[in-house]
């Protein structure tokens, strides 16, 4: 398990440098809306539409790969909501809140590199599979329940008008898109953009890791520890096991799919849940503590699943 950790170790150390940074002053805080600017609006979806449109769509399409993942992520959504509800004694749209905290996998900036660091690249055909769907599926899950259970704001038509607008105009969705389109039609880029595309791509993860840890200057580790623990158990042990078992016992994927369904699903929440939270106004600071508490814990637990799968089940 100690070589398991010394290989994600540097994705770890890609985050601290960002956060040692900018809290030792050496960094401005400024650096932290610049990094996540260019990772988020540029360089991430340059890597996605890279992605997409080298794919073997039949691979990375699975049926059994993509429910493997996504009803262990419904599930952490509906434990996440009962809790708040039932335990932690929430409202209606702050439960929804902590369900989407819970939900939401960092598959991206922190999934895609761990996994290709820990296990090469060839998971990464099912990885991009998952990862297509992620964020305007989790989204519409979140939004949708959202709207059921809260009792203000806009009408419900109105703010799926809004969320799909957001979503389709979401710079990640243009990257995949735009790369599934090239892929489809074979409409292919000529040579001197295709490089420039590789250039930009290969700053995608170090970047957004810097930026990761630059961001978690500006959070804190606030009240409700048990809860924001609660989300970060949710979201890095019980989505992978779900996932795990269904990939492995129920519809015995090969390795790579396993691989790539069960490292996905150990990450611990990212950004977005923090931004959920502040678009419906819905516990927010919990929001902010389960992802930096879950982060931080995503160092033992994402290097836990890895062993289980290369040394306890795949060999």
């Amino acid at each position: 398990m100690l070589t398991i950790l010394v290989t994600v170790a540097p994705v770890f150390i890609l985050i601290l440098v960002g956060y040692a940074g900018v809290r030792s002053g050496y960094l401005p805080p400024a650096v932290v809306d610049a990094l996540n600017a260019y990772a988020v609006k540029i360089a991430v979806p340059v890597l996605l539409f890279r992605a997409l449109e080298r794919l073997d769509l039949a691979a990375a399409f699975s049926p059994q790969l993509l429910t493997s993942f996504y009803a262990g992520a419904f599930a952490c959504f509906a434990i996440g909501i009962l809790a708040a509800r039932h335990i932690f004694k929430r409202r209606p749209g702050e439960a929804v809140a902590v369900g989407f905290a819970a939900m939401f996998s960092n598959t991206v900036l922190l999934g895609l590199a761990i996994l290709e660091r820990s296990q090469g690249p060839e998971p990464l055909t099912a990885a991009f599979g998952i990862i297509a769907f992620h964020a305007p599926l989790i989204y519409a899950v979140g939004i949708l329940t959202m709207e059921f259970m809260r009792r203000d704001g806009r009408s419900f038509g109105g703010t799926l008008g809004v969320a799909g607008r957001s979503m389709l105009a979401n710079p990640l969705m243009i990257g995949i898109l735009a790369g599934a389109a090239v892929n489809v039609t074979g409409h292919w880029l000529p040579e001197p953009a295709m490089q420039t595309i590789d250039m930009i791509a290969s700053t995608a993860i170090p970047v957004a890791l810097v930026g990761i840890g630059a961001s978690m200057t500006r959070y804190r580790l606030g009240a409700g520890m048990g809860e924001a623990g609660t989300v970060a158990a949710v979201s890095l042990i019980v989505h992978p096991a779900i996932t795990f078992v269904l990939a492995h016992h129920v519809f015995a994927l090969g390795p790579d799919m396993q691989r790539a369904a069960v490292i996905l699903a150990a990450m611990p929440p990212g950004m977005n849940i923090y931004l959920f939270a502040v678009m419906y106004d819905r516990a927010v600071n919990l929001a902010a503590s389960a992802f930096l508490l879950a982060t931080m814990l995503s160092v033992l637990t994402a290097t836990f699943w890895i062993y289980v799968l290369d040394h306890a089940v795949l060999g």
